[in-house]
């Protein structure tokens, strides 16, 4: 029953909801979604206590399946924009380009997935739409992945993709952005006071700031959020720290001491749990005269950007006029 249930939702989710009128989507993804987070709770209370590495690694095997047929088929790979794997480099590594490509600015995505999973081939469409919108060449890394690995994997890795890339655009503005746990990451290299590369620019999409429970107000979120299961999600960010804890600066740095931080963009919604983390961070990067823009929207879901909607539409609109604007630039 719950087989058949999941293929029903991935049905909904991937093949007849994006076909229908785009006024109504938004509503209709919002019962699909909850109606999944049922079935993530049954999956989530079956191994809940003391689960088996067994048990996490066939977790993030679904897991990934299903973000990758989800990603190559809810959105559309937009066709103006040319995507190459760099050869040699010392991750995975993609390069898109778009059409009237501006050549003084390029940028990095850190992808999402709880740090267990996301790929080129969960990501490229929505990463190719940004890109061709922003009129901005990005650079698409691969780190390695939770049960197999966890902190500091993804973080070393990215450091390796980040130094590579860096090379490759010397004097140029450089725009790190990121969704989820990509947002997490990517903000951690930034407050990582041993790693000396540091964007011009940070755009990040319901970032996860604060893998601990650290921030009690979450919980009063738990029921608003249609997709993240409170237990989880701390269950997840707990087993991925290991012995650094998840109160560990880099993994979450709404615990970090914030020093000559990038101009950063954050795009969240009010109804999702990652929401306090957002704000927790804006307070510290407002307290330091950071130039921070927070924009949020009511009655979506987390990471609702990889969703064919009207509100998607208006925040990767907001990105690119954000990336392209002639005030775009970095106070650093």
């Amino acid at each position: 029953m719950g087989s058949l249930l999941a293929l029903i939702l991935e049905k909904f989710t991937i093949e007849i909801i994006p076909k229908l009128p785009l006024f109504i989507r938004t509503k209709l993804y919002v019962n699909i979604l909850k109606l999944r987070k049922v079935r993530d709770r049954i999956r989530l209370d079956a191994t809940r206590k003391n689960p088996t590495f067994q048990d996490r690694l066939e977790y993030a095997i679904d897991s990934r399946a299903n973000l990758n047929a989800s990603g190559e088929k809810i959105l559309s790979f937009n066709e103006n924009v040319q995507i190459e794997e760099i050869q040699n480099g010392p991750v995975k590594i993609f390069k898109f380009t778009p059409k009237n490509a501006d050549v003084s600015k390029y940028g990095i995505y850190f992808h999402g997935g709880g740090y267990f999973a996301g790929s080129i081939k969960s990501h490229k469409n929505f990463v190719s739409i940004i890109s061709q919108d922003s009129n901005l060449v990005i650079y698409f890394f691969e780190y390695r992945l939770s049960p197999e690995h966890i902190f500091p994997a993804a973080h070393e890795d990215a450091k390796l993709a980040v130094e590579y890339i860096d090379s490759l655009h010397k004097g140029e503005q450089s725009i790190w952005m990121g969704e989820s746990a990509g947002g997490g990451l990517a903000t951690g290299l930034v407050v990582d006071k041993e790693f000396n590369i540091r964007p011009d620019n940070l755009i990040l999409l319901s970032p996860w700031l604060d893998l601990s429970d650290g921030f009690q107000d979450k919980k009063y979120l738990k029921n608003s959020d249609v997709t993240i299961i409170i237990e989880g999600m701390y269950e997840v960010g707990e087993f991925y720290a290991g012995d650094y804890g998840p109160t560990n600066p880099i993994l979450s740095p709404v615990y970090a001491d914030i020093d000559d931080f990038p101009d950063t963009l954050i795009q969240v919604c009010t109804d999702e749990l990652l929401y306090n983390d957002a704000i927790e961070f804006v307070k510290k990067l407002r307290d330091k005269n950071t130039n921070v823009v927070l924009q949020t929207w009511d009655k979506l879901w987390h990471a609702w950007h990889f969703f064919p909607i009207k509100e998607s539409f208006e925040a990767v609109d907001k990105i690119s006029d954000y990336i392209k604007s002639s005030e775009f630039q970095s106070s650093r």
